[in-house]
């Protein structure tokens, strides 16, 4: 599941911090002065800047084959493999000297075979953006790009850029993955994740968090607004895609929701200002370390998930804006009557 660092006008805000064995693995926004001005054009394609790159790069195309990428360009090499702007002295030569590790090529070229055809995301992504326009018909819409950066920043989100690195979703085996990620970690490093993940890019650009990042119960809810909208923009998912759990984990949560909830309160950890316990039931992780070793990790964003279910099931008229702008948390788990006890 994505671990988000939003760096706003050059500024780093870290949202969640994922534990990894070096500082590439990190899954990042980039998140440069977003602008609502504009309306959308909701038919989300993809516009192909890996393939373009992958043929400079395997085809000795001429410097200027990537021209009419400029934009993307220029913050790709900035702000995602750190090589510099298109117009830097040298910048091709290093853009060439980034992927001439072999192993990174193998990379590409895999990643080049397994997303191919990527029909089935346009039409995906597309139907997402034109329910989400509809609800909130002021946002605007950067250009959407693929792009491999050697699994450094995955979803870029700019005034005119959203765009994610491909090679992150080379699937749960994927040969090349072992050796630098967890298996928690690749359990959603899946092509059918990708869809989700530009929308939450999206979303989160959007819709920043609003409240006491230290309350457990302020964040819940708010990583639980989340995912009901993207529950309600991809409708054919899984209950349990919504929050990047396998049907085990999600079976378990279930299972257990009474006992999680009762924990949640009995150790005050609901209310209490305490980033650091609260970062235990939201980050990535093998287990939610103040529950039992069987439980998955991000505990608390699938409690939050239930908690703003169970809100619209009782509020079915409250619309989308409403809702992500309700920030009096306690109130609303009052009014959601959330039940442990109910199964989903």
């Amino acid at each position: 599941m994505p671990v988000f660092k939003i760096i706003v006008n050059n500024k780093v805000v870290n949202i969640q911090t994922m534990s990894m064995r070096f500082i590439p693995l990190t899954i990042c926004f980039l998140l440069i002065a977003c602008s609502s001005q504009k309306k959308l054009d909701t038919d989300a394609q993809i516009i192909r800047f890996d393939t373009a790159l992958y043929q400079y790069l395997t085809q000795n195309e001429p410097d200027g084959f990537l021209d009419e990428y400029r934009t993307f360009l220029d913050e790709y090499g900035e702000k995602i493999i750190g090589i510099g702007r298109s117009d830097s002295a040298g910048f091709y030569s290093r853009l060439r000297e980034y992927f001439s590790e072999s192993t990174l090529m193998q990379l590409y070229s895999d990643q080049q075979v397994l997303f191919s055809d990527i029909s089935a995301l346009n039409a995906e992504l597309s139907s997402g953006m034109e329910i989400l326009l509809k609800q909130f018909p002021e946002l605007r819409r950067s250009k959407i790009y693929l792009h491999v950066s050697g699994w450094l920043q995955n979803v870029v989100v700019s005034d005119e850029i959203l765009s994610l690195s491909a090679d992150k979703y080379m699937g749960a085996d994927y040969s090349l993955y072992p050796e630098f990620f967890y298996e928690y970690q690749r359990q959603n490093m899946l092509p059918e994740r990708v869809a989700p993940d530009y929308l939450l890019g999206f979303l989160m650009a959007n819709f920043p968090f609003r409240g006491n990042a230290e309350v457990l119960l302020d964040r819940m809810i708010y990583e639980g607004k989340l995912r009901y909208i993207l529950s309600r923009l991809l409708p054919k998912r899984k209950m349990w895609e919504y929050v990047g759990y396998t049907g085990e984990q999600h079976k378990w949560c279930n299972t257990h929701r009474d006992r999680i909830w009762k924990s949640i309160l009995d150790n005050q950890h609901l209310y209490r200002p305490d980033y650091f316990t609260t970062d235990i039931y939201l980050k990535d992780a093998p287990t939610t370390a103040t529950l039992s070793p069987d439980s998955p990790g991000r505990v608390g964003v699938w409690i939050g998930f239930q908690i703003v279910v169970s809100y619209m099931e009782r509020h079915p008229t409250t619309d989308w804006r409403t809702l992500m702008n309700q920030t009096d948390y306690v109130a609303f788990l009052k009014e959601s009557r959330f039940n442990p006890k109910k199964v989903r």
